[in-house]
């Protein structure tokens, strides 16, 4: 079982420069073990796996701090479906097996593992690198896919208050229904909002993961001084960096591709029940309609947030 990343489209339209012309894309999936390498023995045949978004040796020395999206291996980072052929298929090599893939749970279904090796690790990171603290309040900009998947797994840290921010209505009705305790709110109130719910005339952090012409710059004016502004997405164009505006803010920026190392982890809080993240798949279309499940999920079709391909 695979599905659809919106990095899949930026490959589409050309935005991601290392990916290979031609490429197999997916790098969000699930699979039964078929065969192993001679070096790998935490997984067998017949083993249900998670498969990391990221490739990385686990020796070198970026890999040992934890920042395995930077690992030395010349087969390492962003591999899957970008430099190598990826998971929208029925069979995929994994390299570095013993790093990359995961043992699924007896009682996690596949459609709950699903986004454990992208998305759900995109939102694991960036809640991890931006110190939330239960005195805070958050902004999250951004309800698509991997905004959901930072407010899973922000609300595991109990801040004060969680904003998001959204244009799209259906992706507000979404939040709401879903996550009741989170304000809402449009991005054209989104500033004056925020500072009226914050302490300290501004967000405490703020994850900017909409990607949007004009998000960066809300992200950073919706931040109060000193705060942490997380950069979780990913942009089509270059950001300005106004230094002149922002002067005075002391703001701490923290940027980057996930470090997707905590998968474990992650499927332990869903088989606990902390996490849930199958409210996300909204279609499901067997391999053989690929090409209409990318129309829907890249045009936003009935309300789509993710699809299942199986």
């Amino acid at each position: 079982m695979s599905s659809i990343c919106t990095s899949d489209l930026h490959i589409k339209h050309g935005s991601v420069p290392r990916a290979v012309p031609g490429i197999t894309v997916g790098h969000e999936m699930v699979g039964v073990v078929e065969e192993v390498g001679g070096q790998v023995t935490h997984v067998k045949p017949g083993d249900r796996v998670t498969v990391n978004v990221e490739t990385y040796c686990g020796e070198c020395f970026y890999c040992q701090h934890g920042y395995v999206n930077n690992c030395t291996s010349p087969h390492g980072g962003w591999a899957l479906g970008c430099r190598i052929d990826g998971g929208q298929t029925e069979y995929v090599r994994v390299p570095y097996a013993t790093t990359g893939l995961n043992k699924i749970p007896d009682t996690v279904s596949d459609e709950q593992a699903l986004f454990v090796g992208d998305i759900l690790a995109t939102g694991f990171w960036a809640t991890r690198i931006s110190e939330i603290k239960e005195e805070d309040t958050v902004l999250i900009i951004g309800a698509g896919p991997t905004g959901v998947c930072c407010l899973l797994c922000t609300l595991l840290k109990n801040p004060g208050k969680i904003i998001v921010c959204e244009k799209s209505e259906a992706r507000r009705a979404f939040i709401q229904e879903h996550y009741p305790q989170v304000l809402v709110v449009e991005p054209e109130d989104c500033e004056t909002f925020v500072k009226e719910q914050s302490l300290h005339g501004g967000a405490d952090v703020v994850m900017e993961v909409a990607g949007g012409s004009d998000t960066f710059q809300l992200a950073w004016k919706c931040a109060r001084p000193n705060a942490i502004v997380t950069i979780v997405a990913m942009y089509d164009k270059p950001q300005m960096l106004p230094l002149p505006d922002m002067y005075g803010k002391n703001l701490i920026f923290k940027t980057g591709g996930v470090d997707g190392c905590d998968c474990e982890e992650i499927l332990s809080l869903i088989a606990q029940g902390k996490i849930d993240t199958t409210p996300l798949i909204t279609h499901r279309f067997p391999l053989s309609r690929i090409e209409e499940a990318y129309d829907v999920f890249e045009n936003r079709k009935d309300g789509v947030i993710k699809v299942a391909l199986y």
